[in-house]
């Protein structure tokens, strides 16, 4: 097989890896509910099967980033997907909800060799000419992932492979499925990989191995990543949960744990960057890789535009689920002209990136994608399917055209040798930037939504003071998430209650016809006036999520717009700028 044809193959080999993580990224979440029911676990315990999986694959990312450098990015990647695909068969298998916690944290480990992998392996294969159009057609590819994700994942947790399947493999807790799924696409990616992809590494010189480099990085990456995830639950200045770790209570007096380990992540980047500083032979990261503008100012829009990004995809859910009442599988139908637009931009904007350079398109995509989320900001409680198209096409065009020229442009001044470790940072800096755009989104969005919640309900006339604590309680400790309906149904029976409790009981045997015709007259109209009071509650909650999710989508508006700003410091991927640039660093 010639050169060229190997390259493409390479290609299509990473990219059906990369499907196979976006895809577990989707599905997963989609199968938490099934999962919570059949291992009786706690919301606590159910939330780490997500972060088990997000806290190891970001540790990891700059540490076996540069080691594919070191021993072979092709081993590297085969690596990270024979663990991955493990990882897989033994959550399927996992007796309990702490095996399955401890087996995310082996998927984790294979997501984290072969993310950064995907990158390098392309910019080894690929001229710089051409590594527009290959990043654009590896970002389609993390565009059709978002697509399939809810839509398989919805389906395979609800139907599984069919009755008959499911009882050929013994198999009756159908969100297992969710993980076997990448058993056969991890199997075929090996298969490929093995045969079409080349090995490439640095064959210049003898690496060693930067242990305290390596210490260092994952401390600060999981203190801030931890932060950053668990900051809504604990508090992020005062206490609002206690924080126990091996069944001893840690507490500082009224302050939250939260800041301390944001303080732990600020110390160990600091030591970090002193020892990398210092390290005059093979540090992890090479500080001189934030020498070059195009790298630094990557990673900064980087985690912006994943941060707008993510959080984008937590908001939409919620919406289309909570306010909409769609299930999982019609969320990922309603989601598809949004995640369809990304996967044909991204290949256009990859070859024009190769063409007129990636800056003008990562300020121009940036600055559609905060129209985008300008315009997915003015939801209304009866928004129909229809209001819908328009905002995600703007959305989906936003993000189609960034993400392939902004993984080129960061990485275009960046040597080969050095392309593993520094992919690895990149994809560190967007994994960060996804977790923070969750987590800083949607605690901006439960403080929002219990505010309108309680101003709505407070709004609505005759509705017993009991039930306006209860309504605004269950925002405070539950929060915004699919299973919120549940409030509601709780909300209708308390008011059942109450009405069933205005109803004097009587001896029916001792009444006149005509007493008896007024009471039930009046247990009519009591009955009449709290079923009007429980709908307007509904819409009051239903209300209150629109209006939160709206603020919540002006805020993501305005990060879009620094990206925008931060885009502008980019040298141009055409012309001698970059040609001086990287002559003159190296």
């Amino acid at each position: 097989m010639n050169k060229d044809s190997r390259k493409w193959w390479t290609l299509g080999t990473v990219c059906f890896a990369l499907l196979m993580i976006v895809l577990d990224g989707n599905v997963v979440n989609l199968a938490i509910p099934s999962i919570l029911k059949d291992f009786g676990a706690t919301m606590s315990q159910i939330e780490w099967v997500n972060n088990a999986y997000l806290l190891t694959f970001a540790v990891f990312l700059i540490t076996f980033g540069r080691l594919g450098d070191e021993i072979g990015r092709k081993k590297m990647f085969i690596g990270g997907l024979i663990a991955f695909v493990i990882g897989s068969v033994l959550c399927g298998i996992a007796n309990d909800i702490n095996q399955l916690i401890l087996f995310r944290v082996v998927q984790g480990l294979g997501g984290a060799a072969m993310m950064p992998a995907t990158i390098s392996l392309i910019a080894a294969n690929f001229e710089k000419k051409e590594r527009g159009s290959a990043m654009g057609i590896w970002g389609a590819v993390a565009g059709l992932g978002i697509v399939l994700g809810p839509i398989i994942g919805g389906y395979l947790t609800d139907k599984g492979l069919g009755s008959s399947l499911n009882n050929f493999f013994n198999i009756s807790e159908l969100w297992r499925y969710v993980f076997y799924i990448n058993v056969p696409i991890g199997v075929l990616a090996l298969i490929s990989a093995l045969r079409f992809i080349p090995e490439s590494k640095d064959h210049e010189r003898t690496h060693r191995f930067d242990i305290l480099g390596i210490i260092l990085s994952a401390i600060a990456v999981f203190f801030l990543t931890f932060g950053f995830i668990e900051g809504a639950k604990y508090g992020w200045w005062t206490t609002k949960e206690s924080f126990a770790i091996f069944g001893q209570t840690l507490n500082i007096s009224i302050f939250s744990i939260i800041p301390v380990f944001f303080a732990v992540a600020v110390i160990a980047g600091a030591l970090f960057i002193l020892v990398e500083k210092k390290c005059k032979k093979d540090p992890l990261v090479d500080l001189k890789l934030f020498k070059r503008k195009n790298f630094s100012v990557g990673n900064i829009t980087t985690s912006i535009l994943s941060f707008g990004m993510m959080g984008s995809f937590f908001l939409l859910p919620l919406f289309l689920q909570i306010v909409m009442g769609f299930a999982p599988i019609k969320t990922g139908q309603v989601l598809m002209p949004f995640a369809i637009t990304i996967m044909i931009m991204a290949p256009i904007s990859g070859k024009l990136a190769d063409k007129i350079g990636g800056k003008f398109l990562v300020s121009t995509g940036l600055l559609i994608m905060a129209a985008g989320a300008f315009l997915l900001g003015r939801f209304q409680v009866n928004t129909e399917i229809k209001d819908l198209i328009l905002p995600f096409i703007v959305m989906g065009i936003g993000m189609g055209l960034t993400q392939a020229p902004l993984t080129n442009i960061s990485l275009l001044e960046t040597p080969e040798d050095e392309v593993g470790g520094a992919s690895g940072v990149l994809s560190t800096a967007r994994q960060i930037g996804s977790v923070m755009g969750i987590a800083i989104l949607g605690a901006f969005l439960q403080t929002i939504l219990a505010t309108k919640i309680e101003t709505n309900v407070n709004n609505i006339a005759g509705l017993p003071d009991s039930a306006k604590t209860l309504i605004v309680k269950s925002i405070e400790t539950e929060g915004l998430s699919e299973d919120n309906s549940k409030m509601e149904t709780e909300l209708k029976k308390s008011l059942a209650n109450s009405a069933g409790a205005g109803i004097p009981t009587v001896n029916l045997s001792t009444l006149t016809p005509d007493q008896l015709v007024a009471i039930k007259a009046e247990q009519t109209a009591t009955q009449n006036q709290f079923a009007k009071i429980s709908e307007e509650v509904a819409l009051a909650a239903k209300k209150s999520f629109v209006d939160s999710i709206n603020e919540t989508f002006k805020v993501a508006a305005l990060i879009a717009l620094l990206g925008v700003l931060s885009s502008l410091f980019f040298r141009n991927s055409k012309g001698s700028e970059i040609k001086a640039a990287a002559v003159e660093i190296a």
